[in-house]
């Protein structure tokens, strides 16, 4: 008689792909939440001069985009020095920062999707718990652009002097003092 097959796992194989199918679906509505994030980020970030060093409006949304852009910026700086091109992005960079953010968040995406049936339920539920980290983080920093919005549009920028000169005394030349 032939023998039967033991399942090492414990569970049924049907089980094992319907947990890894339920998973593969909250890391796409995870994945859906980073690139609405991204793509909201990228209209707040555009409202603006780029420029981190002062506070700006926009000054959160940019600084979200920029972080996850840095892996794609270093390989495009290597392939415009490489390549002698001069790329100048000045007045585009909120799209480029989005763009950059997409294009990894879909290579991420499509990484975990591939791997995540050969490694399992565990896998993909920690790259999922760290999209979700970075959407929160998303999330915090437009709501930070949020309430910076509110602080010099509400009537109460004259108790934090130092977010601009919007409301300061204007002297007979037009200029603030």
């Amino acid at each position: 008689m032939a023998k039967k097959k033991k399942n090492l796992i414990g569970l049924p194989v049907r089980r094992v792909k319907e947990k890894i199918r339920a998973a593969l679906r909250k890391l796409d509505l995870a994945m859906l939440g980073y690139f609405l994030v991204v793509i909201l980020a990228v209209i707040v970030g555009r409202s603006g001069d780029y420029d981190l060093g002062s506070s700006n409006l926009h000054g959160f949304a940019l600084t979200f985009l920029l972080v996850p852009a840095y892996l794609i910026l270093e390989l495009l700086s290597l392939v415009n020095c490489l390549g002698g091109f001069n790329w100048i992005f000045s007045g585009f960079e909120a799209e480029l920062l989005g763009i950059c953010d997409l294009l990894l968040g879909v290579v991420v995406w499509l990484i975990i999707r591939m791997r995540g049936r050969d490694k399992g339920v565990s896998y993909i539920n920690a790259a999922r718990t760290f999209v979700l980290i970075i959407v929160a983080w998303g999330v915090f920093q437009l709501g930070c652009c949020a309430a910076l919005w509110l602080w010099r549009n509400g009537g109460f920028s004259s108790f934090n002097r130092h977010l601009g000169v919007k409301n300061a005394v204007v002297g007979t030349s037009g200029e603030p003092r």
